[in-house]
């Protein structure tokens, strides 16, 4: 069992990307942090891959008021300048998604969910 965790673990710091404090990935999320200013992406990855039915957690901490969207799974949060916002949902669609902000134009990152 450790040996599987471990790897998971470090994949997770791996992917974490500076922002505010936060609460850690729960067992099996993969969670992924961005920054943006002046309306580009900073800090975070360029592709997110996941498995198909992993948790997923995508946290953004911009500095304008801005919507994160996840398109193909229709999720958004209204940002606030500073505080990280974050959603959070089942990856159990496959395919390739993009993540962007709605007010800046931001691409965030492409989101791969495997089959």
């Amino acid at each position: 069992m450790r040996r599987i965790l471990a790897p998971v673990l470090v994949a997770a710091l791996l992917v974490a990307g500076c922002g505010g404090p936060a609460a850690p990935p729960a067992a099996g999320e993969q969670l992924a942090r961005f920054t943006v200013q002046g309306g580009k992406r900073v800090a975070g990855p360029e592709r997110l891959e996941v498995a198909r039915g992993q948790a997923v957690r995508i946290e953004v901490t911009t500095d304008a008021d801005d919507e994160l969207h996840v398109h193909g799974y229709d999720k958004e949060v209204e940002l606030t300048a500073g505080k990280p916002g974050s959603v959070a949902f089942t990856a159990d669609v496959p395919g390739l998604f993009e993540v962007e902000l709605h007010h800046s134009g931001a691409k965030l990152t492409q989101l791969r969910v495997g089959a």
